[in-house]
C-alpha cells in the first residue's frame, strides 16, 4: 500500500498475551526473519511431497496391495493329494485325489475377496484424502504464522519512526512526555509480540514437516499464499459430488457386496463337493497292476446346524453392512450441509474485509496521520487508528485460514479437490 508521509505500519493490541520481556535499556533493533534461500514453498510441491514420503498413505497402500494378492488364492481349486500305501511285501497302492467345491463356490469366494480388495483401495484414497487435509491445514496454519510475522514487522518499523516524530515534538513542546513513553512501550511491546510469533512459526514448520516425514527442525521454505478460489456452494451439487466420489461411501458400498458374496457362499455349503481319485495297485509277483477311480461327494447337510449357523452369521454380517452404509450417507448429508453453511459464510466474511473493512481501516489510518503531522489530531488518535488497521489485517488472515481449512474440510467429505 501506498501512504503519504512516515511509512504507516501497525501494532497489535487485540491479540492477548502476556508480556514476557521487559523494556531493555536501550533501543534494540528487532531481529528481522531472514530471506530463505530456497525457493518459496507452493501448496502444490508440499502436497505431491507429502503423498509421496507420509508413511501412513504407504500403510493403507501396503494392506490394499495385500487384499488384492489374495483374489486370485480364494477363487483356487485346493490342493492336491498324493500318497503311497504298502500292503505287505508284495502289494503298493499309489494315489492321487483332487476336491473340486461346487462350481459356483469358488467364484463367489473370489468375489468376496475382490469386494473386499476394493474396500482396501478405498480406504488406501480415503487415508490419502485425510493427510492431504492435514497437510493443507498445517500450511495454511504454517502461511499464517508468516503473514503474521510480517505483519509485525512492519509494526516495529512505523512504531521506531512514530517514536522519533513524538520525540521531536516533544522537543519543540508540541507534545508530552507521557507520549513518548506511550510509543517507546507500544515499541518494546511489539518487539516482544514478534519473537512469540516466531516460536508460534516454528511449533507450525514442525507440525508440517512431520507430514512430510521429515525431522521437526528441517528447514521450510517461505509458503505462497494460496490462491482464493470461487466456489458455488450448492448443497444438491455437492450431494451427488459426494456420492459419487467419497472414498468411504465406495468402501461401504463394496463392504455390502463383499457381506453378499459371503452369504451366498455359506448358503452354497449346503452343496456337496466332489472328490475324485485315481490309485494305482503294483505287485511284485507276476499279478497285473490294477487301476482304480473314485468319485466321493461330502454330506454337508447331515451336519446341517454348523451351515444353518454360517448362514446366519453371514446374513447378520450382511444387515450390519448395510446399516453402516445408510449410516454414512446419512453423516454425510448432514456434515455437508454443516460445512457448506460455515464456508459460505466466511466467505463471505471474507470478501466483506477485503472490499470493505481494510479499506475504510486504511483510509482512516492515512488521515490521523496527515492530521497529527498537521497538528491537528492528537498522538492517541493515531494510535488508535494502527491498532485498528492493524487488528483488522490480523482478523482478515484469521478468517482467510479458516476458509481455506473449512474448504479442505469439504473437499474432504466429497472426495474430490475444489480448489
Amino acid at each position: 500500500m501506498k501512504r503519504e508521509g512516515l511509512k504507516v505500519c501497525v501494532t497489535m493490541t487485540l491479540i492477548v498475551l502476556p508480556l514476557a520481556m521487559v523494556a531493555p535499556a536501550g533501543r534494540a533493533e528487532p531481529q528481522k526473519s531472514q530471506p530463505q534461500a530456497m525457493a518459496v514453498e507452493t501448496l502444490s510441491d508440499t502436497l505431491a511431497e507429502a503423498v509421496k514420503s507420509n508413511p501412513d498413505i504407504d500403510v493403507a497402500k501396503k494392506k490394499w496391495e495385500e487384499e488384492k494378492a489374495k483374489i486370485i488364492p480364494a477363487g483356487s481349486l485346493p490342493d492336491p493329494e498324493v500318497g503311497v500305501e504298502f500292503w505287505g511285501k508284495n502289494e503298493t497302492w499309489y494315489d492321487i485325489s483332487q476336491t473340486i467345491p461346487f462350481p459356483v463356490k469358488l467364484p463367489l469366494k473370489a468375489q468376496a475377496q475382490f469386494h473386499e480388495a476394493k474396500r482396501q483401495e478405498e480406504f488406501y484414497k480415503a487415508e490419502e484424502k485425510e493427510i492431504i487435509q492435514k497437510v493443507k491445514v498445517a500450511y495454511y496454519a504454517y502461511f499464517l504464522a508468516w503473514r503474521q510475522i510480517e505483519v509485525f514487522e512492519e509494526s516495529v518499523s512505523f512504531l521506531k519512526q512514530f517514536s522519533v516524530v513524538t520525540e521531536n515534538k516533544y522537543s519543540v513542546n508540541q507534545t508530552s512526555q507521557a507520549n513518548v513513553l506511550k510509543v517507546q512501550l507500544e515499541y518494546y511491546k511489539t518487539i516482544n509480540m514478534l519473537e512469540t510469533l516466531k516460536q508460534e512459526k516454528e511449533a507450525r514448520a514442525a507440525e508440517l514437516n512431520a507430514f512430510l516425514d521429515r525431522k521437526p527442525d528441517s528447514p521450510l521454505p517461505k509458503p505462497l499464499e494460496p490462491v482464493l478460489p470461487t466456489i458455488d456452494l450448492d448443497y444438491a451439487s455437492f450431494e451427488k459430488i459426494a456420492f459419487e466420489n467419497r472414498p468411504e461411501l465406495h468402501a461401504a458400498r463394496h463392504h455390502v457386496n463383499h457381506t453378499d458374496a459371503d452369504l451366498a457362499v455359506a448358503k452354497a455349503d449346503f452343496i456337496p463337493d466332489t472328490m475324485l481319485q485315481y490309485s494305482r495297485r503294483t505287485f511284485k509277483d507276476e499279478t497285473p497292476d490294477d487301476n482304480i477311480v473314485m468319485v466321493k461327494f461330502n454330506v454337508p447337510f447331515l451336519w446341517f446346524w454348523r451351515q444353518g449357523g454360517m448362514v446366519e452369521a453371514a446374513q447378520k454380517a450382511k444387515e450390519g453392512a448395510q446399516a453402516e452404509l445408510r449410516s454414512i450417507e446419512i453423516m454425510t448429508r448432514s456434515e455437508l450441509k454443516g460445512l457448506i453453511v460455515k464456508t459460505g459464510n466466511l466467505r463471505r466474511l471474507v470478501e466483506l474485509y477485503r472490499t470493505s473493512t481494510l479499506p475504510q481501516a486504511e483510509t482512516m489510518l492515512n488521515i490521523s496521520l496527515k492530521s497529527y503531522e498537521a497538528g491537528t489530531e492528537g498522538f492517541v488518535d493515531v494510535i488508535d487508528s494502527e491498532r485498528s488497521w492493524l487488528g483488522y489485517q490480523l482478523e482478515y488472515y484469521q478468517a482467510l485460514s479458516e476458509y481455506w481449512s473449512y474448504l479442505t474440510s469439504l473437499e474432504r467429505l466429497v472426495g474430490k479437490d475444489l480448489s
